[in-house]
């Protein structure tokens, strides 16, 4: 055929085989269609050389887009140590990668830098992939030069082992931590996009008092960690040791967007610090109002349902080829009992549309009818792929 979707997954100790076996697998279904890009989230376990190694062994100089995650995702739902990939071909479609690895240090200047590599292709591009890691750089700082665009965004925040300060991200023929990669869809691609979120407020709220870079330092003029011990009920000392450090996640902060007004935008903790503080994965503003937020699993599951709805809607018409989730670290600590409720409403919801995802410690999206590019913690993001008709 002369275009097509395929996808793969792979499983092992052994990160060079997973992702062999995962190639393999798409190739197969590939049939005679000739490759022209490879979407892959890859299990942070797994060392990044291996994974590439095992990925051109195959695929050869085939260009890459993608990140690690804590647990990549497919309709039958999420996979401990593994990788899974999708390989996009087809002659009237039109994809480019981006490469900015200096995202770490200067997070703004990537954003400007890939705007400008966007703009002097001369290519109406129809939307817009977006991998940046998760621990290292500000995505907040993106988002001005990229506001300026007209089309659709998606993508994640690339998760990892937050003590080791380190995810990677694939971009082309290369890989790094501390980078932006970006995917660009243009021909008769088009990407749809959805995004919402299941966290409540609890009626519980603070001021931002202290803050320094990412580290959120006091919170009603006292750490954060001793903030939570006051309503929680835990020692402060043992929110910077798991298992509360991982859970902190799950409870994080609902900045007000207008004062008075209900709606949040969420900002979650990616550790707790010794001294109390949080680290956060973008700058938080002192004198702010933040709601403790908790997450409410059946909104959860609605939301995921809104959110492919919207991201079908947003096709207009053309054909669904490819559904990607970006979601957050948190749904899968909320979930971690019962995965399957989540993996359901992914098939329900998507039917046959093949599905790639990975779990992330971030969200960046712009949906086709909204102006404003905006960052995201706690959220889910479908994005979908299709295939305009011929005029």
């Amino acid at each position: 055929m002369a275009r097509g979707i395929a996808w793969g997954i792979g499983q092992g100790i052994d990160g060079r085989e997973a992702a062999r076996q995962a190639a393999q697998q798409a190739l197969e279904r590939l049939g005679t269609a000739r490759p022209s890009a490879v979407v892959v989230f890859a299990a942070h376990e797994y060392p990044v050389v291996e994974v590439v190694n095992g990925l051109t062994s195959l695929l050869g100089g085939i260009p890459l887009w993608g990140m690690s995650t804590s647990r990549p995702i497919t309709a039958a739902g999420e996979h401990p140590r593994s990788v899974v990939l999708a390989i996009l071909a087809g002659t009237d479609w039109k994809v480019q990668t981006i490469w900015q690895p200096q995202f770490g240090r200067d997070s703004a200047a990537a954003g400007r830098d890939l705007v400008k590599m966007l703009t002097e292709e001369n290519t109406p591009w129809q939307g817009l992939l977006l991998a940046a890691d998760g621990i290292q750089g500000d995505a907040s700082q993106l988002l001005p030069a990229l506001t300026g665009q007209t089309l659709p965004v998606a993508g994640g925040l690339a998760a990892g082992e937050v003590q080791l300060g380190k995810t990677y991200q694939f971009g082309g023929n290369q890989w790094s931590s501390g980078a932006l990669s970006a995917l660009a869809l243009g021909g008769r691609l088009r990407l749809g996009t959805g995004i919402q979120h299941g966290w409540q407020d609890t009626g519980i709220h603070f001021k931002i008092t202290k803050t320094r870079n990412l580290w959120l330092q006091s919170i009603n003029n006292q750490s954060p960690a001793e903030t939570y011990a006051g309503v929680f009920g835990t020692p402060a000392r043992q929110w910077a040791f798991p298992p509360y450090s991982q859970l902190a996640r799950l409870y994080p902060l609902g900045l007000e967007v207008t004062p008075g007004l209900p709606e949040r935008i969420v900002r979650s903790p990616l550790q707790v610090e010794v001294d109390g503080s949080f680290r956060m994965n973008t700058v938080l503003s002192e004198g702010q109002t933040a709601h403790l937020m908790v997450g409410d699993p059946q909104a959860c599951l609605q939301g995921a349902r809104l959110a492919i709805r919207h991201a079908l809607t947003e096709l207009n018409g053309a054909r669904p080829l490819l559904a990607l989730v970006f979601i957050d670290y948190a749904w899968q600590l909320l979930f971690e009992t019962r995965a399957g409720q989540l993996a359901a409403v992914l098939r329900e919801e998507l039917g046959d549309i093949p599905l790639v995802g990975a779990y992330t410690l971030g969200q960046i999206a712009r949906p086709i009818d909204a102006d404003l590019l905006r960052f995201h913690n706690q959220a889910f993001l479908a994005a979908i792929l299709g295939e305009a008709l011929p005029a």
